[in-house]
């Protein structure tokens, strides 16, 4: 049975969800643009999600699994009607001499009807593996817990890497539109350059095909953002034909920098959570099995009304009656031998805790490398921030340096279209730079178990 506590965790998740969900009401019923943050969307996934769902689900499921288990501790009471008919009567031989006779005589026992109505209750007084069972129902509900935070955390990260790729993506489109700015306004100066014989028609028709490639990027661009909000919306729930902003900034300063990389971390992985959890599991199934070979001790009680006849007239007759029979009493089981179905469960058992001893090992040595990985790709991302951001300044000083030179005729359009190009090509070097060490950032707080942080601390 679903403890109080749990109940009222329940009420008050639901009141969040709603409150939540009645901020959202007013954007998602009009055709208002919503604006979302990284842990707006995250919350939002949280809640709409299916995978989120399934799982709160089955820890419902475990929930009412436990007070299945509970329900073989109490009286267990059931009524019943029993009706046979014999169609060859039972027979008792009894000693001749009881009726003046020599010999052994048959007598018949009962009628060939019986009709027996009544009650029937047993409780369970001593059965030391129900309690196992509920200890067992209980580690499941346990389990269901760190199965519904695994899902959380891993829709928590689909959703940031994808809101960073959002990010990078519409990031990269606006610079190439205002790459295609420039573009066009150098493409009237060639044109009217063209016009007064001042450069050859071939040199405007070079900034002509620099334009159209710039085009090509934007709309191929274009294309991934929209598959990528597709996407982005199907994760966090909401309709795919609803208009989004991204809120959160792309962009990086010292604030944003990680403190310690070897801090410890808040807690240990989920997934060393369940390992350790289904080895308890594998404990306590070992435990039952043991118990199983304990005597089982119940108490029974029964009260029923039997009526017999030898024509069936149960409803016509009022001379015979039904008669009152009643009984209470203990039964006593003791297990002698199954033919070892025991002991070989016991084995598989035993080789199933090798199992997952030797995963939880290999898991261990997996985090520790990850965990190394991680702060590697996170300071190489770092240092590529860095470097691609000198880039940028060095490829902007050089492309205004070589408009000035082209305005003065002294600079070739080859080469400012050059420029143009690296400037470019930084540019969209240090957007992606920027994603690449969101992301390393996001493994990071992945590896450390610091993913659902948020979640207790709003």
């Amino acid at each position: 049975m679903v403890g109080i506590k749990t109940i009222k965790m329940k009420i008050i998740k639901k009141i969040i969800t709603g409150l939540f969900s009645l901020a959202f009401l007013p954007l998602l019923g009009q055709d208002s643009v919503i604006s979302l943050s990284l842990e707006q969307s995250c919350k939002l996934g949280i809640e709409q999600n299916v995978k989120i769902r399934h799982a709160e689900l089955e820890r419902q499921k475990a929930g009412y699994r436990v007070g299945e288990t509970q329900s073989k501790l109490y009286p267990q009471l059931e009524a019943y009607s029993n009706f046979s008919y014999y169609y060859a009567i039972p027979k008792m031989i009894i000693p001749g001499e009881i009726f003046g006779q020599t010999g052994l005589i048959p007598v018949e026992i009962g009628t060939k009807y019986d009709w027996a109505n009544g009650f029937r209750a047993t409780q369970l007084l001593y059965n030391q593996t129900i309690f196992t069972s509920l200890k067992l129902a209980r580690e499941m509900e346990k389990l269901s817990d760190l199965t519904l935070q695994q899902a959380e955390e891993e829709i928590i990260y689909q959703i940031s890497q994808l809101y960073y790729l959002c990010q990078g993506t519409v990031d990269q489109i606006t610079l190439l539109e205002d790459r295609k700015k420039n573009m066009d306004r150098l493409l009237e100066i060639t044109a009217l350059q063209s016009k007064n014989d001042l450069i050859l028609k071939t040199d405007h028709s070079r900034v002509e095909v620099a334009r159209d490639n710039l085009q090509t990027q934007i709309d191929n661009m274009n294309q991934l953002s929209h598959s990528q909000m597709s996407l982005f919306k199907y994760l966090v729930g909401l309709p795919l034909d609803s208009e989004i902003i991204i809120s959160d900034s792309l962009s990086f300063s010292e604030e944003n920098r990680l403190g310690n990389l070897f801090r410890e971390p808040v807690s240990y992985r989920i997934e060393l959570q369940l390992i350790d959890h289904q080895i308890e599991l594998n404990r306590l199934h070992r435990k039952s099995i043991r118990q199983s070979y304990l005597p089982t001790l119940s108490g029974f009680g029964q009260l029923y009304y039997q009526g017999q006849r030898n024509e069936f007239d149960f409803f016509r007759s009022v001379d015979e009656k039904f008669y009152k029979v009643g009984v209470v009493g203990i039964q006593l089981t003791i297990p002698l031998f199954d033919g070892f179905e025991k002991k070989a469960r016991l084995q598989q058992y035993d080789i199933e805790l090798q199992q997952l001893n030797l995963a939880r090992e290999d898991k261990i040595n997996y985090f520790s490398k990850e965990l190394l990985d991680a702060i590697h790709q996170y300071r190489n991302g770092l240092t590529v921030i860095s470097r691609q951001k000198k880039n940028v300044e060095v490829a902007k000083e050089v492309y205004h340096v070589t408009l000035q030179g082209y305005r003065q005729q002294v600079v070739s359009l080859s080469d400012l279209l050059m420029s143009e190009n690296e400037l470019t090509e930084a540019d969209l070097s240090y957007s992606h730079a920027l994603v690449q060490l969101k992301q390393a950032a996001l493994d990071l707080n992945r590896v450390r178990g610091e993913l659902l942080i948020f979640k207790e601390t709003h």
